[in-house]
């Protein structure tokens, strides 16, 4: 039996999903809902659910970007996009990402029948997950393999795509292919949400003052720092932080 978890800020479409998708029909357990979408991301981290169904707009953090931070420490996770008619752009966007399906709210019982049979299909058909490492890196080397290594073990320090390919003897424009190819970003687009992704960590579970989480994730200056946090999420760093010492409090 698959397992799935479900995340809405709204309790009532938490519920119209539940009862309107008969996911025991079709072989899945709902082994977690939550409408806090900060909590989510510990428990999905924890649990390890085969699919997560995740709305596309929470007003504390964007579904897009909580889809990102769950990738980064459950690659193997399959998405499904729960999303309203205002919201299709973002579902489209999900898509990209490497979510496999959506459905709108509110949800439709022929829709939802339809939806658990294609997601079922698909987690039948995905390969394990040493497969998939093994494809990852066929589509490289084992120097780019070490160098994605370096720059996840770096991230908080100077990293210039340029000066790796001369460490790891590759030619600068073919490393920035496989970067594209193996992580589906460019090499900046995923220092910058790796790095992002640690001080949204620290911004939740610690209490450093926010010039001195900007400095242990690589970001010196701290306007900067606030500027692409900002950019990314919707909120500052202040915000974030505060929305999650919310989202604690009501547990």
């Amino acid at each position: 039996m698959y397992t799935v978890y479900l995340i809405d800020d709204e309790k009532w479409a938490l519920y119209d999903v539940q009862h309107t998708c008969p996911f025991e029909e079709y072989g899945f357990s709902v082994v977690g809902a939550q409408t806090d979408p900060f909590a989510a991301l510990d428990e999905v981290i924890a649990i390890r659910p085969d699919a997560v169904f995740v709305d596309v707009r929470m007003p504390q953090i964007s579904g897009l970007d909580l889809i990102r931070m769950i990738q980064q420490r459950a690659p193997e996770t399959t998405f499904v996009i729960l999303s309203g008619y205002a919201e299709f752009s973002y579902a489209t966007s999900a898509l990209r990402l490497g979510a496999v399906d959506y459905c709108l709210k509110p949800m439709d019982a022929e829709e939802a029948r339809a939806l658990l049979k294609r997601l079922e299909e698909h987690l039948r058909a995905r390969p394990t997950a040493p497969a998939q490492e093994l494809s990852q890196i066929e589509c490289g080397n084992e120097q780019f393999a070490a160098l994605l290594r370096y720059v996840n073990e770096h991230i908080n320090e100077p990293l210039v795509l340029q000066e790796l390919a001369q460490r790891f003897f590759l030619n600068v424009n073919y490393c920035g292919e496989l970067f594209k190819t193996v992580t589906g970003e460019t090499f900046t687009h995923y220092v910058r949400r790796k790095r992002l992704e640690q001080a949204c960590d620290l911004l939740k579970h610690t209490a450093l003052p926010i010039t001195q989480i900007a400095a242990r994730v690589g970001y010196a200056d701290l306007p900067y720092f606030s500027r692409v946090f900002t950019s990314s999420f919707g909120v500052s760093p202040s915000q974030y932080r505060a929305a999650a010492k919310a989202g604690k409090e009501r547990i």
